[in-house]
C-alpha cells in the first residue's frame, strides 16, 4: 500500500494513509490518488458551500479536525484493523426503505447488471454526497459487519475533505449511546457532548454557532446501543433533527433498527452491509496467505455449519467479516469451533496466553515501551479476565461503550459491604490525611525532620481525639459542596466565575453564600479573637461560593485519569490561594495580630489558617473528587476487582487487541467482545 507525505492546509501529515473502506476492499491510499482528491473536491463543491460567517469560529475548527478528529479517527482505524489494515470485500446494498423512501429509479451497474449493490470502486463519500441523498445517510449492518470501519471511513474521507476546503462543514464523530434525557432536542444533546469531548469557551457559544449555521456535520454512532425503548426516543427526536438539518450520517445495527421499528424517514438514503459470500472469503483467505483454511471449509462439516443461516435469520457466524477474521486468527484443525462463544473464547485466550505473548515481545516494534517490562510481569489469564469482565458489566450496566478511568462510580463495587467500607473510608478520610500531613508541614517547617514526625503523630491523635466534631463539619460541608453524594464523584477541572442562571439555582447560590459567610466569619472570631477576622471570613466564603461553582464537565482526554490528577491540582491552587489572602488581608487590617502571631508563636493559629483553606479547597476544588477516587480505587484493588496501576492494565490490554485507546479513553475491540466479557460471572476460568 503506498503512502506518501501530505500537505493539508499548509500543515505537512507525514505518511498519511486514508483507507477505501465502504466495501472492505484493499487499503487505497488517498496521498498518491488525484482521482480521488478530486472525487472529495467535487463532493464538497457540490454539497457544502464556502461559509464567510463572522458567527463561525473557523480557527476552532481546524484546530478540532487537525488535533484531535482525524488522529483520532485514523488510530481507531489502525488498531480495529491491525497495523497491515487487510481488509475483505465486503458488499453494500442499498435499501431505502430503512428511510421510507422507495428503491432508486436507477440501478448502479455492477459487473454490468442491474442491481441493488454499490459500484465496489466507489469511495463511501460518493454515496453520502449524491444528489439523491445530498449528505444524509443511513449506515446498517449486522454484528461484526464493519458498520463503525465504514463509518470511520467516511468520516476520514470527509474529515480530509474539510481541511482541504475550509470554512465549509465540520465532521464531527459523536456516540449515541450518552443520550439519555427523554425531553433533550439531538441539537442540545450535540453541543453538551462537544463541549465535555472537546472544550471551548461556553460563554462564545462555539457550538452553537456551528449548529445554527448549519456547518457541523454530526456522524453519529451507536444508535443501537441505547437499548429498546431509549432507541425508539432518540430515533423520534433524531427525525426532528433531521427535518430541518442539512446533512446526518447515523450507524446502527440492523436487527435492533428493524425491532425499533421506527423508520429514520428525513434521511434521504440508506445502506446495509451485507454477508460474506464464498468467493469473498476464499478471496481473504488468499488474502493473507492461507489458501489451505479456505479449502478446508469447504469439506469441514463443522465449518461448513457456521456458515448457515441460523434459526433467527441471522447469518451464518461465519459470513460475518469480524468471525472470519477471528478464525482466521485462531483456527487449530484438532479444536472444534461450535459456536461464537467458542471463537471468542479461543481469541481470548490466544491473545492471554503466554506464549502469544512472549513471541509478540520479541517481534515487537524497536523501542516499543510496554505496559508491563516482560512477559513474566504481565497480569495472570485468570486477573485479566476478571477485571475485564468487570468492565465490561459496569459499561453494559450504564448503557456506555467507553471507559474514562476518572468517570468510575461508586456504585460499580458489586458487593454491598465493600461499598459501605467505601462509604466508611470516606468519611474518615479527611481526618486520616489532611490534617496530619498539613500538621506535619508545620513541624517540619519549625522543628526540622523532627518536627515532622512530631506533627504528624500530634496530628493522628488530635484527630482521632476530635473525630466528632471533625466529622461533623465535614458533614455540614458535603452539604453545601459542589459533590453532595457520596455515591457520587464528579471531577473538577476546570474552574470559572459561576455562572447562576435558574431561580433552583440561584436560591441554592444564596444559601451556600449565606452559610459561607455566617459560619466562617464566626469561626475566624473564636479563634483569632478579633473582630478583623471577619473580613477574612467573607473573603474565605466569597472565593468559594464565587470561583469554585466550577464546570464539571470533561475535556478530551490524552491521557488516563487526567481528570483526577486536575482536580487535586485545582485543590491545592485555591487552597494556596486562601492562604495568601488570609496572611495578607490580616496584615493589611492589623499589622500587630500577625506580629503576635508570628514572635508568640501561635501554633493553633498557624494550624488554623493553613488547615481551614485546606478543608475548603477538599470540599469545593477538587479535592473531594480526588480522595473519593482513591478510596474506590483502593477497595477495587483490595478486593481483587482491578489492578492497583489500572491504567497499566487497560494499556496491556489494548497491546492484546482486546481493547482499543484513543487518548485516555477505552473501549473493547468489537462490541461482540465487550458482550462476551459482560456475561462471564464473576470468578470465571477460561480453560
Amino acid at each position: 500500500m503506498a503512502s506518501q507525505d501530505q500537505n493539508i492546509d499548509h500543515s505537512e501529515i507525514k505518511n498519511s494513509n486514508v483507507q477505501q473502506v465502504q466495501a472492505g476492499r484493499d487499503a487505497v491510499s488517498f496521498n498518491n490518488s488525484r482521482d480521488n482528491q478530486v472525487v472529495i473536491e467535487n463532493t464538497f463543491v457540490r454539497l457544502f458551500g464556502r461559509s464567510e460567517s463572522s458567527q463561525v469560529d473557523w480557527d476552532w475548527a481546524k484546530l478540532l479536525l487537525e488535533k484531535k478528529q482525524l488522529p483520532e479517527i485514523r488510530k481507531r482505524l489502525t488498531d480495529t484493523l491491525g497495523r497491515e489494515r487487510i481488509l475483505m470485500d465486503v458488499s453494500i446494498a442499498e435499501q431505502q426503505a430503512w428511510v421510507n423512501r422507495l428503491q432508486a429509479d436507477r440501478h448502479l451497474q455492477v459487473n454490468g447488471k442491474d442491481g441493488d449493490l454499490l459500484d465496489p470502486n466507489k469511495l463511501l463519500i460518493e454515496t453520502f454526497g449524491r444528489d439523491d441523498i445530498a449528505g444524509k445517510l443511513l449506515i446498517l449492518g449486522a454484528p461484526g459487519s464493519g458498520k463503525t470501519t465504514a463509518l470511520l471511513s467516511l468520516a476520514e474521507q470527509l474529515v480530509i475533505g474539510a481541511i482541504n476546503q475550509p470554512q465549509t462543514v465540520i465532521p464531527v464523530i459523536l456516540e449515541l449511546s450518552t443520550w439519555r434525557e427523554d425531553n433533550q432536542s439531538i441539537e442540545a444533546w450535540i453541543v453538551e457532548q462537544l463541549y465535555d469531548l472537546h472544550g471551548g469557551n461556553r460563554k462564545r457559544k462555539i457550538y452553537e454557532q456551528w449548529l445554527e449555521r448549519q456547518v457541523l456535520l454530526p456522524l453519529l454512532d451507536g444508535l443501537d446501543e441505547l437499548g429498546l425503548e431509549w432507541q425508539k426516543k432518540c430515533t423520534e427526536k433524531l427525525n426532528e433533527f433531521a427535518r430541518t438539518y442539512p446533512q446526518l450520517v447515523v450507524c446502527c445495527r440492523v436487527k435492533e433498527f428493524e425491532t425499533a421499528n421506527i423508520k429514520l424517514n428525513n434521511l434521504n438514503g440508506a445502506i446495509c452491509l451485507q454477508e460474506l459470500s464464498d468467493g469473498q472469503i476464499e478471496a481473504y483467505f488468499q488474502s493473507i496467505n492461507w489458501a489451505e483454511l479456505g479449502s478446508e471449509m469447504k469439506t469441514n462439516s463443522v465449518l461448513q455449519g457456521l456458515l448457515q443461516e441460523t434459526a433467527e435469520g441471522e447469518p451464518g457466524l461465519l459470513r460475518v467479516p469480524l468471525f472470519i477474521k477471528l478464525l482466521a486468527d485462531v483456527y487449530d484443525h484438532q479444536e472444534i469451533i461450535k459456536n461464537k462463544a467458542d471463537l471468542l473464547e479461543k481469541y481470548i485466550e490466544r491473545q492471554l496466553s503466554f506464549d502469544q505473548r512472549e513471541r509478540d515481545h520479541r517481534k515487537g516494534m524497536k523501542n516499543h515501551r510496554w505496559a508491563y517490562k516482560a512477559v513474566e510481569k504481565e497480569p495472570k489469564l485468570d486477573e485479566t479476565i476478571n477485571s475485564l469482565s468487570w468492565v465490561a458489566r459496569q459499561l453494559q450496566a450504564n448503557n456506555t461503550v467507553e471507559l474514562l478511568i476518572e468517570r468510575i462510580q461508586p456504585n460499580w463495587i458489586e458487593s454491598m459491604p465493600k461499598q459501605r467500607q467505601y462509604q466508611h473510608l470516606c468519611s474518615l478520610v479527611v481526618c486520616i490525611i489532611i490534617f496530619p500531613i498539613f500538621l506535619g508541614t508545620l513541624g517540619l517547617i519549625k522543628l526540622g525532620m523532627r518536627g515532622l514526625i512530631i506533627g504528624i503523630l500530634l496530628g493522628v491523635i488530635l484527630t482521632s481525639a476530635n473525630g466528632f466534631y471533625l466529622l461533623l463539619v465535614t458533614s455540614i460541608l458535603n452539604f453545601f459542596s459542589s459533590s453532595t453524594k457520596i455515591n457520587e464523584i464528579k471531577p473538577i477541572e476546570e474552574l470559572k466565575i459561576s455562572n447562576i442562571y435558574s431561580k433552583k439555582k440561584k436560591v441554592f447560590f444564596s444559601l451556600k453564600m449565606a452559610f459561607s459567610i455566617g459560619f466562617f466569619s464566626l469561626t475566624f472570631i473564636i479563634i483569632l479573637k478579633s473582630i478583623y477576622a471577619v473580613p477574612i471570613g467573607i473573603i474565605n466564603a466569597l472565593i468559594i461560593t464565587l470561583l469554585v461553582e466550577s464546570s464539571q464537565e470533561l475535556k478530551i482526554k490524552n491521557s488516563p485519569n487526567k481528570g483526577i490528577f486536575k482536580s487535586l491540582e485545582n485543590m491545592f491552587k485555591i487552597a494556596m490561594f486562601l492562604i495568601f489572602f488570609e496572611f495578607s488581608l490580616l496584615f493589611f487590617l492589623n499589622k500587630q495580630i500577625m506580629f503576635d502571631i508570628f514572635v508568640k508563636n501561635h501554633i493553633e493559629i498557624y494550624v488554623f489558617m493553613i488547615s481551614w483553606p485546606l478543608i475548603l479547597s477538599y470540599h469545593f476544588a477538587g479535592g473531594e473528587a480526588a480522595l473519593k477516587h482513591f478510596s474506590l480505587r483502593l477497595i477495587l484493588w483490595q478486593s481483587g476487582t482491578i489492578p492497583w496501576n489500572f491504567a497499566r492494565f487497560l494499556n496491556y490490554c489494548v497491546e492484546r487487541r482486546l481493547l482499543l485507546r484513543v487518548g485516555g479513553r477505552y473501549r473493547f475491540l468489537h462490541r461482540e467482545l465487550l458482550d462476551y466479557f459482560a456475561q462471564l460471572p464473576p470468578g470465571t476460568q477460561i480453560k
